[in-house]
């Protein structure tokens, strides 16, 4: 489980994960300014701000759990396009609130990424048909990956609703 979990090169891994958390400290700080100088979204711009966050989102989790083949990786990746949820709490509440927050948005972000590792994972074992690659996950390890995720994702996210 460990090399899915670190992936095939523990140093890419750390990498992918040190780009997500610059990515995501971005986002959150463009939405902070967003709110900062008042820009309102319509209904219809944010539906597609959160369409477009959620595919980059898939993608950028995709690529991190098809190059690597680490869960991790995917999960950091999945956290920067819900990074904007942050944002607002930035600029108007509490430290508590903010930490309140991140947890929720690295929880949303574990189950986004987790997404994009089980499609990574797919389309790796489709190609390592053709192609000189190593051995993918097989799909119970998939399935304990999955179910691992779902639990880290869904505690952090009841925490941050709890509390």
């Amino acid at each position: 489980m460990r090399e899915h979990l670190l992936g095939r090169t523990p140093r890419l891994t750390g990498y992918f994960c040190g780009i997500a958390v610059g990515l995501a400290l971005l986002v959150a700080g463009l939405e902070a300014a967003r709110t900062v100088f008042g820009s309102e979204l319509s209904p219809t711009v944010f539906t597609v701000y959160a369409a477009v966050g959620v595919l980059g989102g898939l993608l950028l989790s995709f690529v991190a759990g098809y190059l690597n083949g680490s869960v991790l990786a995917s999960w950091a990746a999945g956290t920067v396009p819900l990074a904007g949820r942050v944002g607002p709490v930035l600029v108007e509440d509490s430290l508590r609130e903010v930490g309140l927050s991140a947890v929720g948005a690295v929880g949303g972000g574990v189950l986004l990424g987790s997404v994009g590792f089980v499609v990574a994972v797919e389309k790796h074992r489709r190609d390592a048909k053709t192609a000189d690659l190593p051995d993918p996950p097989s799909r119970a390890d998939l399935l304990g990956i999955l179910i691992i995720s779902a639990v880290v994702g869904g505690l952090l996210l009841g925490v941050a609703a709890l509390l």
